[in-house]
């Protein structure tokens, strides 16, 4: 095992930030070079690496702007306000523009792993290094003169494929999470256009609302499901309860929620047994299979949502009775229990893929502090450089 020396990140990287992008060069879907913002990088496709962008430009434009381009390899980060407090870094596939709100580690040769150094900075918490308060920012000075310990390269690259691994499963786990919503919309859409049946949203399911279970949390217990959790899972203000509620406002893996106030959804709930606060109905099918349920309701969403929008002078919302008065299209009876056959089986190997990101990325965050700090070790032999 090699011995870890202290550094500074600007021993191993220097600090790249990005330009001004003039509007008039904005817009082009193609191109030479992508030129990334920080909304970039919640692209979809583009969870740990840039594969996608909303805008391309030329090699003549790239001259005209003399942009900087960051090469494959590095880094790439908000340096200032909210983007920066989200602390999303993701690793440059190409050489790549970015505009001024973003900023790069561009590794040096022979001194860091380039996928090290992507988890190394990930481990020193970017956004805790910022400037100002009101506007937060990150200077390239203070950027450099951070204090890290890091190993010899091979030891750098046996951690790095470590994680690596655990996050190149965790992707491909999204990306069937991703695929299979649109593989059941294609079918259906497929299957409905030959033949059809028109019923009102009601007729899905039964609708249980939610409790006000949040005014007498004890702070252990259950989770208590809020908008908030649907949207971007537990956090630091979720609430926990011990508290017995109905067993029609409990949620467990596979269930179907609906939130149906504020922001409008659809979800499928794969984390642990949790309570459903108000505002969100559990949805649970009446006669129809789970994947068509959840499929005919965000087809219908944008309607609710609209229903919702028109409602000017209180927190947009729908009613019981939007539910009876909305119609949605299903394929005919026979064709539903045929397509059972196909779809249901890839219904559950959706249900298995995002709780297998909940468990990988419990395991992978607990990891990357353990083996950046050198407290856990893994042997570098047989590690590719």
């Amino acid at each position: 095992m090699s011995m870890w020396e202290s550094k500074t990140l600007g021993d191993l990287c220097s600090f790249q930030a990005g330009g001004a992008f003039p509007r008039s060069e904005q817009g082009h879907v193609s191109g030479d070079y992508p030129f990334i913002k920080v909304s970039d990088m919640t692209l979809p496709a583009n969870s740990k690496r840039i594969v996608e962008a909303n805008n391309w430009v030329s090699i003549d434009a790239a001259e005209r702007m003399r942009l900087k381009l960051v090469p494959a390899g590095a880094v790439a980060f908000a340096k200032i306000g909210e983007g920066l407090k989200a602390e999303r870094l993701r690793q440059i596939t190409r050489a790549t523009a970015m505009d001024n709100n973003m900023m790069a580690a561009v590794p040096k040769p022979g001194k860091v792993d380039e996928r090290f150094l992507l988890y190394l900075i990930e481990s020193v918490n970017i956004a805790s290094w910022a400037q100002g308060s009101a506007l937060p920012y990150l200077s390239q000075t203070v950027l450099s003169e951070i204090p890290v310990r890091v190993p010899d390269l091979p030891e750098q690259r046996a951690i790095a494929a470590t994680l690596g691994a655990l996050d190149d499963k965790i992707e491909s786990n999204r990306r069937t999470v991703a695929l299979i919503p649109q593989l059941v919309r294609a079918r259906v859409d497929a299957s409905i256009s030959q033949a059809g049946d028109r019923i009102a949203v009601a007729e899905l399911a039964h609708f249980v609302n939610g409790g006000a279970y949040t005014k007498v949390a004890t702070g252990t217990g259950r989770m208590v499901i809020r908008i908030a959790e649907l949207n971007s899972g537990p956090g630091g203000s979720t609430v926990y309860n011990d508290i017995d509620v109905p067993d029609e406002k409990v949620a467990r893996a596979g269930d179907i929620l609906m939130s149906w106030s504020g922001s409008l959804g659809v979800y499928r709930w794969f984390r642990d047994e949790a309570i459903v606060n108000q505002h969100i109905f559990k949805v649970i099918p009446t006669g129809y299979p789970a994947w068509l349920v959840f499929d005919r309701l965000d087809a219908v969403m944008p309607i609710f949502r609209g229903v919702a929008a028109d409602k000017a002078t209180t927190m947009g919302h729908i009613q019981r009775g939007h539910l009876e008065s909305t119609n949605v299209e299903i394929p005919v009876v026979s064709e539903i229990e045929q397509l059972n056959e196909m779809l249901s089986p890839l219904w559950g190997r959706l249900l298995s893929a995002e709780r297998e990101v909940v468990r990988l990325t419990k395991l992978r965050d607990a990891l990357l502090p353990e083996l950046l700090s050198g407290r856990m070790r893994v042997p570098a032999e047989g590690v590719a450089a």
